[in-house]
């Protein structure tokens, strides 16, 4: 049973990522996630950072895309860090944020095929040492071995390649209603037509808790974002027209997350934030889900071993 943790540093420069990494560490938690924001620092880059600061944890992107980040490069991304970190590497991936569409003007419509795709890239070229590209032959030359590949997403689609595709599947702000049938689609998706190892992925879950402190103005902030990529049926659930969508993604693309945050309904927040961090409430939960891990955000570094503590205790 593991306890990962999701960096929420704003834009952190490469001390505050070092000193991150080490007090995730000592808090003895067992890997640590970056985010991929073209507007921050590079992830890779801090990454190294991370790398050279640690012993033990592992590492990776929480979480890339297979968009702004050509495969190639991904691929060479990871096999260059494992130069530092050894096997401590993992790639986390998604559809990539609204940010992509919204900002880069870049479809995801196919999401789900490309992030399989990459999965499969990746394996292929550590296990079997299979060229980049096929046609020329051209070869990674740099060494790589199997890294863990963990998957995040809310939709159907991402939902169901993590299930044939990932290692991991995370499920990170995922509304209370939708908890159950999220878990079922990567389930039902692994026994259709697994291709990586084992069963079906570890399900690793990553609450939306209300701690108090620093974490209560952050969570809300996170809810937008969770509005925003949740089905379709959960938003109308919550009373949310396309228009109000729409509205809350442009908002959100241009950087307001506290106007953004202000658009959100009390019905959505009720279902995505759990508000009594009581670990023997959630247990439970966890194990409808299947999860074995738990993941936590870091609003601050000072606050991490708390939160890893408290992941703990949920787990035991």
């Amino acid at each position: 049973m593991a306890v990962g943790v999701i960096s929420h540093l704003h834009n952190p420069s490469f001390a505050q990522v070092r000193e991150l990494a080490r007090a995730v560490e000592k808090a003895g938690a067992d890997w640590l996630g970056l985010p991929d924001a073209f507007w921050w620092r590079d992830t890779w880059l801090l990454l190294g950072e991370a790398a050279r600061a640690t012993e033990r944890i592992e590492i990776g992107p929480l979480v890339t895309n297979p968009y702004l980040r050509h495969p190639f490069h991904t691929v060479a991304a990871v096999a260059s860090l494992q130069d530092l970190a050894g096997p401590r590497v993992f790639l986390g991936v998604g559809a990539g944020g609204s940010e992509v569409s919204g900002a880069a003007r870049v479809s995801r419509r196919d999401a789900s095929a490309r992030v399989g795709a990459l999965a499969a890239l990746l394996r292929n070229v550590a296990k079997q040492g299979q060229p980049l590209d096929q046609v020329s032959g051209r070869a990674l030359e740099v060494p790589l071995t199997s890294a863990p590949v963990l998957i995040a997403g809310r939709g159907s689609g991402m939902l169901a390649a993590a299930g044939r595709w990932a290692d991991r599947a995370l499920l990170w702000a995922v509304p209370s209603s939708d908890l159950a049938r999220s878990a079922s689609i990567i389930a039902a998706s692994a026994q259709e037509g697994r291709a990586a190892d084992g069963p079906g992925p570890e399900v690793v879950w990553a609450p939306l808790v209300d701690h108090g402190g620093q974490s209560r103005q952050r969570v809300h902030t996170i809810a937008a974002y969770s509005v925003l990529n949740s089905a379709r049926e959960v938003q109308a659930r919550w009373g949310l027209e396309r228009s109000t969508i729409d509205r809350l993604r442009e908002v959100l693309v241009g950087g307001g997350a506290v106007a953004a945050q202000n658009m959100v309904p009390a019905s959505a927040l009720d279902d995505l934030i759990i508000q009594d961090p009581s670990p023997e409430l959630l247990k439970a939960t966890a194990r409808q889900l299947g999860a074995t891990s738990i993941a936590v955000p870091a609003f601050s570094i000072e606050e991490v071993g708390e939160r890893v503590t408290w992941a703990r205790a949920v787990l035991a």
